[in-house]
Protein backbone atom coordinates (compact mmCIF):
# COMPACT_ATOMS: atom_id res chain seq x y z
CA UNK A 1 0.00 0.00 0.00
CA UNK A 2 2.88 2.35 0.74
CA UNK A 3 4.99 1.65 -2.35
CA UNK A 4 4.73 5.26 -3.45
CA UNK A 5 6.06 6.55 -0.16
CA UNK A 6 9.75 5.63 -0.29
CA UNK A 7 10.71 8.72 1.68
CA UNK A 8 8.73 7.39 4.64
CA UNK A 9 11.40 4.80 5.32
CA UNK A 10 13.74 7.51 6.56
CA UNK A 11 11.26 8.46 9.30
CA UNK A 12 10.29 5.03 10.64
CA UNK A 13 11.32 4.77 14.25
CA UNK A 14 10.33 1.17 14.87
CA UNK A 15 12.85 -1.50 15.67
CA UNK A 16 12.15 -5.14 14.98
CA UNK A 17 12.16 -5.84 18.69
CA UNK A 18 9.49 -3.20 19.33
CA UNK A 19 7.25 -4.68 16.67
CA UNK A 20 7.56 -8.11 18.24
CA UNK A 21 6.66 -6.88 21.74
CA UNK A 22 3.65 -4.76 20.75
CA UNK A 23 0.33 -6.20 19.60
CA UNK A 24 -0.88 -4.24 16.58
CA UNK A 25 -3.88 -6.43 15.61
CA UNK A 26 -2.89 -6.63 11.97
CA UNK A 27 -2.10 -2.93 11.62
CA UNK A 28 1.25 -1.80 10.23
CA UNK A 29 3.07 0.69 12.52
CA UNK A 30 5.09 3.39 10.77
CA UNK A 31 6.35 5.37 13.77
CA UNK A 32 6.73 5.01 17.53
CA UNK A 33 7.41 7.42 20.36
CA UNK A 34 8.00 5.71 23.72
CA UNK A 35 5.45 2.97 23.10
CA UNK A 36 2.84 5.13 21.34
CA UNK A 37 2.33 4.08 17.72
CA UNK A 38 1.26 5.74 14.49
CA UNK A 39 -0.15 3.30 11.93
CA UNK A 40 -0.07 3.19 8.17
CA UNK A 41 -3.88 3.38 8.03
CA UNK A 42 -3.80 6.68 9.96
CA UNK A 43 -1.39 8.18 7.44
CA UNK A 44 -3.38 6.92 4.44
CA UNK A 45 -6.60 8.27 5.94
CA UNK A 46 -5.03 11.72 6.22
CA UNK A 47 -3.73 11.83 2.64
CA UNK A 48 -5.71 14.17 0.33
CA UNK A 49 -7.11 12.61 -2.82
CA UNK A 50 -5.60 12.95 -6.30
CA UNK A 51 -2.03 13.69 -5.23
CA UNK A 52 0.89 12.58 -7.35
CA UNK A 53 3.16 9.86 -5.87
CA UNK A 54 5.81 12.49 -5.13
CA UNK A 55 3.32 14.83 -3.40
CA UNK A 56 1.82 11.89 -1.50
CA UNK A 57 5.27 10.91 -0.19
CA UNK A 58 6.03 14.51 0.80
CA UNK A 59 2.65 14.89 2.55
CA UNK A 60 3.08 11.57 4.37
CA UNK A 61 6.59 12.53 5.51
CA UNK A 62 5.26 15.82 6.90
CA UNK A 63 2.32 14.10 8.59
CA UNK A 64 4.57 11.56 10.33
CA UNK A 65 7.08 14.24 11.34
CA UNK A 66 4.28 16.41 12.80
CA UNK A 67 2.84 13.42 14.67
CA UNK A 68 6.23 12.65 16.21
CA UNK A 69 6.89 16.27 17.16
CA UNK A 70 3.45 16.62 18.76
CA UNK A 71 3.89 13.38 20.73
CA UNK A 72 7.28 14.56 22.00
CA UNK A 73 5.95 18.01 22.85
CA UNK A 74 3.05 16.49 24.76
CA UNK A 75 5.40 14.31 26.80
CA UNK A 76 7.61 17.31 27.54
CA UNK A 77 4.58 19.35 28.58
CA UNK A 78 3.36 16.61 30.92
CA UNK A 79 6.71 16.65 32.73
CA UNK A 80 6.87 20.42 33.05
CA UNK A 81 3.30 21.66 33.51
CA UNK A 82 2.07 21.29 37.08
CA UNK A 83 -1.61 21.94 36.42
CA UNK A 84 -3.03 18.44 36.42
CA UNK A 85 -6.11 19.36 38.47
CA UNK A 86 -6.86 22.42 36.36
CA UNK A 87 -6.51 20.46 33.11
CA UNK A 88 -8.76 17.71 34.48
CA UNK A 89 -11.40 20.30 35.35
CA UNK A 90 -11.21 21.71 31.82
CA UNK A 91 -11.52 18.21 30.33
CA UNK A 92 -14.53 17.44 32.51
CA UNK A 93 -16.17 20.76 31.62
CA UNK A 94 -15.61 20.12 27.91
CA UNK A 95 -16.95 16.56 28.19
CA UNK A 96 -20.02 17.82 30.02
CA UNK A 97 -20.59 20.44 27.33
CA UNK A 98 -20.29 17.85 24.52
CA UNK A 99 -22.73 15.45 26.20
CA UNK A 100 -25.29 18.21 26.81
CA UNK A 101 -24.93 19.43 23.23
CA UNK A 102 -25.42 15.92 21.85
CA UNK A 103 -28.49 15.38 24.03
CA UNK A 104 -29.98 18.71 22.96
CA UNK A 105 -29.55 17.73 19.32
CA UNK A 106 -31.35 14.46 20.02
CA UNK A 107 -34.22 16.37 21.65
CA UNK A 108 -34.46 18.74 18.71
CA UNK A 109 -34.39 15.88 16.20
CA UNK A 110 -37.06 13.91 18.07
CA UNK A 111 -39.43 16.77 18.90
CA UNK A 112 -39.20 19.33 16.14
CA UNK A 113 -40.21 18.86 12.53
CA UNK A 114 -37.63 20.06 10.04
CA UNK A 115 -40.37 21.41 7.79
CA UNK A 116 -41.84 24.85 8.39
CA UNK A 117 -45.18 25.63 6.82
CA UNK A 118 -45.76 28.74 4.74
CA UNK A 119 -48.37 29.81 7.29
CA UNK A 120 -45.89 29.57 10.19
CA UNK A 121 -43.28 31.61 8.32
CA UNK A 122 -45.77 34.23 7.19
CA UNK A 123 -47.11 34.64 10.74
CA UNK A 124 -43.57 35.07 12.09
CA UNK A 125 -42.81 37.56 9.30
CA UNK A 126 -45.89 39.67 10.03
CA UNK A 127 -45.19 39.66 13.77
CA UNK A 128 -41.51 40.62 13.37
CA UNK A 129 -41.25 42.91 10.35
CA UNK A 130 -38.75 45.13 12.14
CA UNK A 131 -36.24 42.28 11.82
CA UNK A 132 -36.44 42.27 8.03
CA UNK A 133 -35.08 45.47 6.51
CA UNK A 134 -33.75 45.87 2.99
CA UNK A 135 -30.09 46.88 2.81
CA UNK A 136 -30.49 47.61 -0.89
CA UNK A 137 -33.40 48.12 -3.30
CA UNK A 138 -35.37 45.13 -4.57
CA UNK A 139 -37.12 45.14 -7.93
CA UNK A 140 -39.63 43.32 -10.08
CA UNK A 141 -39.52 43.77 -13.81
CA UNK A 142 -37.44 42.97 -16.86
CA UNK A 143 -33.73 43.28 -17.68
CA UNK A 144 -32.12 42.90 -21.09
CA UNK A 145 -28.50 43.12 -22.21
CA UNK A 146 -28.15 43.21 -25.97
CA UNK A 147 -25.31 44.12 -28.37
CA UNK A 148 -25.54 47.63 -29.80
CA UNK A 149 -25.26 46.06 -33.25
CA UNK A 150 -28.38 43.87 -32.78
CA UNK A 151 -31.04 44.32 -35.49
CA UNK A 152 -34.26 46.26 -34.85
CA UNK A 153 -32.97 47.62 -31.54
CA UNK A 154 -35.34 50.57 -31.79
CA UNK A 155 -38.31 48.18 -31.68
CA UNK A 156 -36.95 46.45 -28.59
CA UNK A 157 -36.59 49.82 -26.85
CA UNK A 158 -40.31 50.37 -27.36
CA UNK A 159 -41.38 46.88 -26.39
CA UNK A 160 -39.49 46.50 -23.10
CA UNK A 161 -41.58 49.26 -21.49
CA UNK A 162 -44.80 47.21 -21.78
CA UNK A 163 -45.82 44.03 -19.98
CA UNK A 164 -48.85 42.85 -21.93
CA UNK A 165 -48.71 39.24 -23.10
CA UNK A 166 -48.39 40.03 -26.80
CA UNK A 167 -45.46 42.41 -26.26
CA UNK A 168 -43.72 40.07 -23.85
CA UNK A 169 -43.94 37.32 -26.46
CA UNK A 170 -42.22 39.59 -28.98
CA UNK A 171 -39.51 40.45 -26.46
CA UNK A 172 -38.89 36.82 -25.65
CA UNK A 173 -38.54 35.82 -29.29
CA UNK A 174 -36.24 38.76 -29.99
CA UNK A 175 -34.04 38.07 -26.96
CA UNK A 176 -33.80 34.37 -27.79
CA UNK A 177 -32.09 35.35 -31.06
CA UNK A 178 -30.13 38.44 -30.03
CA UNK A 179 -29.78 39.09 -26.29
CA UNK A 180 -26.76 38.29 -24.14
CA UNK A 181 -28.92 38.48 -20.99
CA UNK A 182 -32.70 38.22 -20.77
CA UNK A 183 -33.97 38.27 -17.20
CA UNK A 184 -37.75 38.17 -16.70
CA UNK A 185 -38.55 38.78 -13.02
CA UNK A 186 -42.05 40.23 -12.98
CA UNK A 187 -42.98 37.28 -10.76
CA UNK A 188 -40.14 37.48 -8.22
CA UNK A 189 -38.16 40.05 -6.27
CA UNK A 190 -34.57 40.60 -7.40
CA UNK A 191 -31.94 42.51 -5.46
CA UNK A 192 -30.32 45.44 -7.21
CA UNK A 193 -26.85 43.97 -6.69
CA UNK A 194 -27.85 40.92 -8.76
CA UNK A 195 -28.62 43.20 -11.70
CA UNK A 196 -25.54 45.36 -11.17
CA UNK A 197 -23.42 42.25 -11.60
CA UNK A 198 -24.68 41.98 -15.18
CA UNK A 199 -23.55 45.52 -16.07
CA UNK A 200 -20.12 46.81 -16.97
CA UNK A 201 -18.26 48.69 -14.27
CA UNK A 202 -18.74 52.09 -15.91
CA UNK A 203 -22.54 51.81 -15.71
CA UNK A 204 -23.97 52.99 -12.39
CA UNK A 205 -27.46 51.55 -12.13
CA UNK A 206 -27.93 52.64 -8.51
CA UNK A 207 -27.66 56.35 -9.33
CA UNK A 208 -30.12 56.02 -12.21
CA UNK A 209 -32.69 54.08 -10.23
CA UNK A 210 -34.58 56.67 -8.18
CA UNK A 211 -37.90 57.74 -9.59
CA UNK A 212 -37.45 55.76 -12.80
CA UNK A 213 -39.58 53.05 -14.34
CA UNK A 214 -37.51 52.53 -17.47
CA UNK A 215 -33.73 52.82 -17.58
CA UNK A 216 -31.52 52.66 -20.68
CA UNK A 217 -27.73 52.58 -20.49
CA UNK A 218 -25.03 51.89 -23.03
CA UNK A 219 -21.30 51.29 -23.23
CA UNK A 220 -19.00 50.59 -26.15
CA UNK A 221 -20.49 47.16 -26.81
CA UNK A 222 -23.91 46.76 -25.23
CA UNK A 223 -27.25 48.35 -24.59
CA UNK A 224 -28.87 47.71 -21.18
CA UNK A 225 -32.63 47.96 -20.77
CA UNK A 226 -34.37 47.77 -17.40
CA UNK A 227 -38.12 48.05 -16.85
CA UNK A 228 -39.13 48.40 -13.19
CA UNK A 229 -42.66 47.15 -12.59
CA UNK A 230 -42.42 47.27 -8.78
CA UNK A 231 -39.77 48.54 -6.38
CA UNK A 232 -38.98 48.25 -2.65
CA UNK A 233 -36.46 50.85 -1.52
CA UNK A 234 -33.49 50.46 0.76
CA UNK A 235 -34.64 50.67 4.39
CA UNK A 236 -38.12 49.34 3.61
CA UNK A 237 -39.43 46.04 4.92
CA UNK A 238 -37.90 43.17 3.01
CA UNK A 239 -40.51 41.37 0.87
CA UNK A 240 -41.58 38.03 2.31
CA UNK A 241 -40.15 36.16 -0.67
CA UNK A 242 -36.67 37.57 -0.08
CA UNK A 243 -36.90 37.09 3.68
CA UNK A 244 -37.88 33.41 3.58
CA UNK A 245 -34.44 31.94 4.19
CA UNK A 246 -33.78 34.36 7.03
CA UNK A 247 -37.23 33.65 8.50
CA UNK A 248 -36.62 29.92 8.38
CA UNK A 249 -33.27 30.24 10.18
CA UNK A 250 -34.67 32.54 12.86
CA UNK A 251 -37.81 30.52 13.42
CA UNK A 252 -35.94 27.22 13.64
CA UNK A 253 -33.50 28.73 16.13
CA UNK A 254 -36.37 30.23 18.16
CA UNK A 255 -38.16 26.88 18.31
CA UNK A 256 -34.99 25.06 19.34
CA UNK A 257 -34.21 27.55 22.10
CA UNK A 258 -37.80 27.40 23.36
CA UNK A 259 -37.73 23.60 23.43
CA UNK A 260 -34.47 23.43 25.40
CA UNK A 261 -35.66 26.10 27.85
CA UNK A 262 -38.87 24.14 28.44
CA UNK A 263 -36.95 20.89 28.99
CA UNK A 264 -34.69 22.63 31.52
CA UNK A 265 -37.70 24.13 33.31
CA UNK A 266 -39.46 20.74 33.51
CA UNK A 267 -36.32 19.01 34.80
CA UNK A 268 -35.83 21.68 37.44
CA UNK A 269 -39.42 21.58 38.69
CA UNK A 270 -39.49 17.76 38.89
CA UNK A 271 -36.13 17.66 40.67
CA UNK A 272 -37.22 20.22 43.27
CA UNK A 273 -40.53 18.44 43.81
CA UNK A 274 -38.82 15.07 44.31
CA UNK A 275 -36.26 16.50 46.73
CA UNK A 276 -33.26 16.00 44.46
CA UNK A 277 -32.60 19.75 44.63
CA UNK A 278 -32.27 21.44 48.02
CA UNK A 279 -32.10 25.21 48.17
CA UNK A 280 -30.07 26.59 51.08
CA UNK A 281 -31.56 29.85 52.33
CA UNK A 282 -29.64 32.58 54.14
CA UNK A 283 -31.47 31.75 57.41
CA UNK A 284 -30.47 28.08 57.13
CA UNK A 285 -26.87 29.07 56.64
CA UNK A 286 -26.95 31.29 59.76
CA UNK A 287 -28.41 28.46 61.88
CA UNK A 288 -25.73 26.10 60.65
CA UNK A 289 -23.10 28.52 61.81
Amino acid sequence: MMKAYGILLSLLLLATGCQQKAHHEGRLPVAEVDGEFLYEEDVLRALPLNLSPEDSARYADDFIRNWIEEALLYQQAEHNVRTGERIEQMVQAYRKSLIIQDYQQQLISQNLSKELTEEEMLRFYNDNKALFVLKEPALKGLFIKVPKTAPDLADLKKWYRNNDDATLEKIEKYCFRNAVVYDYFYDRWTLLSDLEGKLKANNNLRNNLKGQENIEMTDDEFCYLLHIEEQALEGATKPFELAKTEISDLLCNYRQVSLIQQVKKDLYERAVESGRVKMKTEKTNENEQ
